[in-house]
């Protein structure tokens, strides 16, 4: 763009934070055909519309790293609960769980459910869908396993990995930038250490990232770590902890050690990464809390044992693994699948007490799975504030661990983790009032931090020639609205959002614009 030419679009008078870390400085942004055009002081610049960012930041488009927004786009297009953070790509895929690849003979009735990831994005151009905000995908080993093998706990054949080698393959050679583990989930619990090695060559001829939900974030964290750097020291691929924390009682105060350990690992050679999200509670399935061999076999697996004489097998397991009254108190109801509304927002020792008449926490978990059929999930309230402070002070991405949802609660299933709504406005705002970091190092971490790590070579930084994701907001207002008994609220500080060169959010509302798109990886990363 030259002098006195007219462009798309100028941000004027912004504070630039641009990504990489330095210090903020006054320019004017000028775009044109989705890509920045030119930063500095743009006199004699006109554009057909012209934003008045002064007193505000400027910064790249934030990058959610750990997110599990698949497909929301087929329930509401709009991507609000991340847009109104300044979010404009999401890392999905995660915790061994995607769309894609699953073998027409082993397909579920999930009508987006896939072969391969190149179908999964035919799909998506040829049936018109839409999106607010950007994408990049991670292949899900436990999806791949259960593609190839089924849901059982057997190891592979060699024929059975070779097979995952080759589809894993083919879906980095598409685009996708790595492959997700879920080591707490059925299948990808069943995988031992040299499966999980020869996938990770895979990754590693790509340049891509092997996430991983470990395969515990408590009492046996230190081997969780181990084995995950021990895929990283076979292949040499990159490894990336997600949701890093200490979720049980008896470990909360070791940060300190198990940062100390990651730091060991690196040490070493290893490229060990992580991502926090910054609440103290987490959020997952119910199932979570049984006995791993209940779920060899799957959902039906597990149905029929509660159904049978296994049942007080399993529950004896998750009392085991979990439950008592202290802990019971702790794990709130979030999603019933439709089929128990009452418990949806309750405590599990609530519905065990007073609708179930029983103080048997356990049993009552279990009897809520088989009346949901296996669907429930509960927001479970075990970290430690000053575990979560000290891992957020480290160089860690920020991942909500969410969804894209609506702004409006009617359209909402359940009673989701405020996280979803605020995870990275709740970041910045630990960071102005915590002191956790500088403002210009909170926006490197998500920005040009996640994409370094995910191969988004376009995306990060402020800088000509970069696609135009900008977010513009006010530093010292943005923050969270939503909570645990209201989490369906929007963010609040964030004031234009630009995703590929587009309004998306203007004056703080958002357009009618939906031009999110899946990021294929481009080229390796550093």
């Amino acid at each position: 763009m030259t002098k006195d030419s007219t462009g798309d679009i100028i941000i004027r008078g912004a504070m630039v934070a641009d990504g990489t870390g330095r210090p903020c400085y006054p320019a004017d942004i000028a775009v044109m055909d989705g890509r920045i055009t030119a930063i500095g002081q743009l006199d004699g610049l006109r554009a057909k519309t012209e934003i008045d960012a002064s007193g505000l930041v400027a910064a790249p488009g934030f990058i959610d790293a750990h997110a599990h927004s698949d497909t929301s786009f087929r329930q509401d297009d709009s991507s609000a609960s991340k847009l109104y953070q300044g979010i404009t790509t999401e890392i999905s895929g995660n915790c061994g769980g995607s769309p894609f690849p699953a073998l027409p003979e082993r397909k579920d009735d999930d009508p987006w459910s896939f072969c391969s990831y190149e179908d999964f994005l035919t799909a998506f151009e040829h049936s018109h869908c839409r999106m607010g905000v950007n994408q990049a995908m991670l292949v899900g080993h436990g999806t791949l396993r259960k593609g190839v093998m089924g849901e059982g706990s057997e190891c592979p054949t060699k024929a059975q990995l070779d097979e995952m080698r080759r589809l894993l393959r083919r879906d980095l050679a598409a685009g996708a930038i790595g492959m997700s583990l879920g080591l707490e989930y059925a299948t990808g619990c069943f995988a031992q250490q040299a499966e999980l090695n020869s996938l990770g060559e895979v990754v590693a001829e790509y340049s891509g990232i092997v996430t991983c939900h470990m395969r515990s974030e408590g009492l046996r964290i230190r081997e969780a770590i181990a084995e995950l750097a021990e895929i990283g020291r076979s292949s040499g691929v990159r490894t990336h902890i997600s949701h890093l924390k200490l979720d049980h009682y008896s470990v909360h105060g070791q940060a300190r050690d198990v940062w100390n350990i990651i730091e060991n690992v690196r040490r070493e050679g290893i490229r060990l990464t992580a991502d926090v999200y910054p609440y103290t509670a987490s959020a997952t399935t119910l199932d979570i809390r049984c006995p791993r061999w209940s779920l060899d076999g799957g959902e039906q697996a597990l149905l029929s044992h509660l159904r049978g004489p296994r049942r007080q097998a399993v529950v004896d397991g998750i009392r085991a693994h979990y439950f008592n009254a202290e802990r019971a108190e702790t794990c709130q109801i979030s999603y019933d699948g439709g089929l128990w509304p009452e418990i949806v927002g309750k405590t599990l020792r609530t519905i065990a007490e007073t609708m179930l008449n029983t103080t048997d926490y356990a049993d009552a978990a279990a009897e809520i799975l088989l009346r949901t059929e296996d669907r429930a999930t509960g927001v479970f309230f075990v970290m430690s504030e000053a575990d979560m402070l000290y891992f957020l002070s480290k160089d860690v991405c920020i991942g909500s661990d969410g969804y894209a949802l609506s702004g409006d609660p009617a359209r909402v299933p359940g009673s989701p983790h405020p996280r979803s709504y605020g995870a990275i406005a709740e970041f910045l705002r630990l960071a102005r009032e915590k002191h956790i970091c500088s403002l210009p190092e909170a926006v490197r971490r998500i920005t040009s931090k996640p994409a370094d790590l995910f191969g988004l070579t376009d995306r990060g930084r402020l800088a000509v020639g970069k696609a135009a994701d900008i977010t513009i907001f006010d530093p010292d207002t943005i923050a969270p609205q939503s909570d645990y008994l209201h989490p369906v609220r929007l963010a609040r500080g964030v004031h234009w959002v630009l995703v590929n060169g587009t309004i998306a959010l203007a004056d703080g509302g958002q357009t009618d614009v939906r031009i999110g798109q899946f990021l294929r990886k481009q080229r390796p990363a550093g």
